[in-house]
């Protein structure tokens, strides 16, 4: 079921969670059960704990007009930030499967940031499927440029892949060829 645009939480809460240092605090990654990511962003809203809920909007089918969603770009996955305390209010929401601890802090926030600035730009972005091998590119030019990841082709453009390692997932976005060059 799908809510209406205003009951939908904050993809980011606090709004600058992802420039914010340490403070004790680290980040964790909540696997959820089926389709309760938005739930628990919620929940942790309510308790104060600071979470990032990447999400995209995607056309519904209907008959009748035009509807559209806000779906998590990593089904099953919301990233929050915290303390051992917070973590134990995680689990008692009821909403999670496990929590994933982060070893490696600083590649999940860079990581975070860099899929906090692709879905700003307004293109389509794509979940796509964990890439360990391919080659590797950086953006030369236009509002991606700095950006790296992976580049598969496709017809006459580029999909380039963006891992996000610490869960396996991926998110994929046109551009051009002309675009990207290897590194």
């Amino acid at each position: 079921m799908a809510l209406s645009f205003e009951k939908n939480p904050d993809p980011l809460y606090p709004e600058d969670i992802l420039n914010s240092g340490c403070n004790g605090e680290c980040w964790w990654v909540a696997h959820t059960k089926s389709r309760r990511e938005k739930t628990l962003a919620s929940f942790l809203a309510s308790k104060g704990v600071g979470y990032y809920l990447p999400l995209v909007k995607k056309r519904q089918p209907s008959n009748r007009r035009e509807r559209f969603s806000f779906l998590p770009l990593f089904p099953g996955y919301l990233f929050f930030k915290g303390n051992r305390d917070d973590r134990y209010s995680v689990y008692s929401s009821n909403q999670i499967a496990r929590v994933i601890e982060v070893k490696n802090q600083d590649l999940l926030l860079k990581e975070l940031t860099r899929t906090r600035q692709v879905l700003s730009i307004n293109m389509p972005v794509y979940p796509y499927d964990f890439l360990a091998e391919g080659q590797r590119v950086s953006v030369k030019y236009g509002p991606m440029k700095g950006l790296e990841g992976i580049v598969l082709r496709k017809k006459s453009s580029y999909r380039l892949v963006l891992n996000v390692t610490t869960i396996s997932q991926a998110i994929a976005v046109d551009i051009e060829a002309d675009m990207v060059e290897a590194i």
